[in-house]
């Protein structure tokens, strides 16, 4: 709770109750219902109305007032396709209402569907990897350890849980994609392709912590933990995931599902979790979709478009001077070290605020997250032309239902934003939306070819650092209650090997969060980044008519107010430490052994 939480928190009844009045005025009114007129409409009025989980959706309705987000869009886009529909995410953004959109589009009787490249057959050595899959597997094998890019997961499971049912649900699930049975393979030619193993297992392992007390157990399981980190996976022998299951007690049982980043995304997890629950639940009754698309049909179709893809990040990276960098330099290769770890959460108050704010103009959550990035890494590096990564979901409109299918799908792109001091705010978050949706458009592209040609000299990256927005659907979370059980204590760590990671997960509150690399970037610069980007985002609605010039200024202020803090308070903890360090006694090296001992 901020100071904000604190002074609202202290207004009597009357007044919070005025408070509250007077922000339901500022709410926008909803338009009158006005039912669709033709063929088009209504397709439309009947897609939008099951995404968006809207009974009685009129053509005159926001998208953004409905709730609708870039994720939505994509589902949207990907039925409208199915039905003949030609449209993008830039157009349902750029009309908002059914109504808008319906008039740029053609009726399904003459619409043309996109062309897509045929299906190929089975290949006998595999598919080729996606480009962040490519990407993932340089870094691991450049690495000097095996940890990288372990994903890692483990919470506490309370109640009554019945172990071999679980395990079975578990098996089934892996038994049921074949994206989870990934290993890499080489062919002669020196390339990698992915092979989807018929018949592999998965490793399920039981461990009993019960005559441990508590304080052994706490030891046990974070030893446990490390040491399975550590142990990371052979590549080209698989599986490419395990399970383990500590008990602690009739009612207490920790499980810890342990896998590689090559196989999965954060979405698929998901999808995961949520099946090895429905299994778990009702074994019997259990019905897998029928029309979920294959990952090994994506994994052909979706080469074809990389060619296009990349040449359209050429043209958007042209003219730039050089990379982004706000870490120091160190190694490159991503090895299985702690990384640090910075977590605020966005008051409730800013939360609902930048919500009814994005919705007032048309804009996503994810739009004004990447333009504060933005604006900071401006400010961190001295440049107006900034360049990062922004992780997409890479499930295209073309692969119907792709939102229900598991694998490897997602991608990191360079998104590069003209920080432009003369520009009005509201405009810049405009352009900003577009080139989001621009880059999911093209989402095929492989980072390490796009790098290679960039001018950002020597060969060095483009960026360092990444943005997530984890606005994926989610299915089981932290305090979850299912099948009888209580999900305690949950916990996910992943290195994706950049010196820095933003997550942004919208909520109610909204949190931030950012991992690093403590031996590249000092972590009092990136509580101070993470504190500026919360005070970013509670300028923004203030600031929509200003130049991106204010903005920045005031913001500017801020993040230098907070680095000189932060960094005081860290010396003041460095001369607390040193005198307690001189105080400790200096060992005596024993000299009552004989020389040659």
């Amino acid at each position: 709770m901020d100071d904000l939480d604190d002074r609202i928190a202290r207004l009597s009844p009357a007044k919070r109750e005025l408070l509250a009045q007077w922000l339901r005025e500022g709410e926008p009114e909803h338009a009158p219902y006005v039912e669709p007129s033709n063929a088009v409409e209504r397709s439309l009025v009947d897609i939008w109305g099951e995404v968006l989980e809207v009974d009685l959706l009129g053509i005159d309705d926001d998208y953004f007032e409905l709730g609708g987000d870039s994720i939505h869009a994509i589902v949207i886009v990907a039925r409208a396709q199915q039905v003949g529909l030609a449209l993008g995410t830039q157009d349902i953004f750029d009309g908002r209402t059914v109504r808008t959109v319906a008039a740029r589009i053609a009726p399904p009787s003459v619409a043309t569907a996109p062309e897509l490249p045929a299906p190929a057959e089975a290949d006998p050595v595999g598919f080729p990897l996606t480009p962040l899959q490519e990407g993932i597997l340089y870094h691991c094998l450049a690495g000097d350890t095996d940890g990288a890019y372990v994903v890692q997961l483990h919470c506490r499971l309370v109640g009554d849980l019945d172990l071999a049912a679980f395990a079975a649900a578990w098996r089934a699930v892996f038994a049921a994609h074949p994206a989870l049975r990934a290993v890499v393979r080489w062919q002669d030619d020196g390339r990698p392709r992915q092979v989807l193993l018929p018949d592999a297992t998965m490793s399920v392992e039981t461990v009993d912590h019960r005559k441990l007390d508590e304080t052994e157990r706490q030891a046990a399981f974070a030893r446990l933990l490390d040491e399975d980190r550590r142990r990371g996976f052979e590549l080209r022998k698989g599986p490419l995931m395990r399970l383990l299951f500590v008990i602690e007690g009739p009612a207490n049982h920790r499980c810890v599902w342990t896998y590689h980043h090559l196989v999965l995304d954060g979405w698929s997890q998901q999808l995961v979790l949520g099946e090895v629950f429905d299994r778990y639940t009702d074994p019997a009754g259990f019905v897998a979709t029928a029309d979920r698309p294959s990952f090994a049909d994506f994994l052909t179709r979706s080469a074809a478009y990389r060619a296009v893809d990349e040449e359209f990040l050429r043209e958007r990276l042209a003219g730039l001077d050089g990379g982004t960098r706000i870490a120091e330099a160190g190694a490159q290769s991503p090895v299985a070290v702690p990384r640090g770890r910075v977590d605020l959460v966005v008051p409730t108050e800013l939360t609902a605020q930048l919500g009814a704010f994005a919705r007032s103009r048309g804009l996503t959550l994810a739009t004004l997250v990447h333009a504060v990035w933005a604006l900071l890494l401006g400010l961190r590096t001295g440049r107006d032309d900034v360049v990062f990564g922004s992780t997409l979901s890479g499930r295209p409109v073309w692969l119907g239902e792709a939102t229900r299918c598991v694998g490897m799908f997602v991608n990191t792109l360079p998104l590069r934003v003209l920080v432009t001091p003369a520009a009005v705010v509201s405009s810049w978050l405009v352009a900003i939306q577009r080139e989001l949706a621009a880059l999911a458009d093209h989402q095929h592209a492989a980072l390490s070819r796009i790098e290679r040609t960039a001018a950002t000299g020597s060969g060095a990256p483009l960026f360092d650092s990444i943005l997530v927005v984890e606005n994926y659907p989610t299915w089981i979370g932290e305090g979850d209650r299912v099948a009888g059980l209580r999900i305690d204590e949950l916990v996910v760590s992943v290195d994706e090997g950049y010196p820095v990671v933003v997550e942004f997960t919208p909520g109610t509150p909204a949190a931030l969060r950012a991992r690093f690399d403590p031996r590249r970037v000092d972590r009092s610069v990136v509580m101070a980044l993470m504190s500026a980007m919360v005070t970013c985002l509670r300028m923004l609605p203030g600031h929509v008519d200003a130049e991106v010039a204010t903005l920045r200024q005031r913001v500017g202020r801020s993040l230098a107010e907070q680095l000189t803090e932060l960094r005081a308070e860290a010396r003041e903890a460095a001369g607390r430490r040193l005198p307690t360090a001189r105080r400790r006694p200096t060992p005596v090296p024993r000299t009552d052994r004989a020389a040659g001992a």
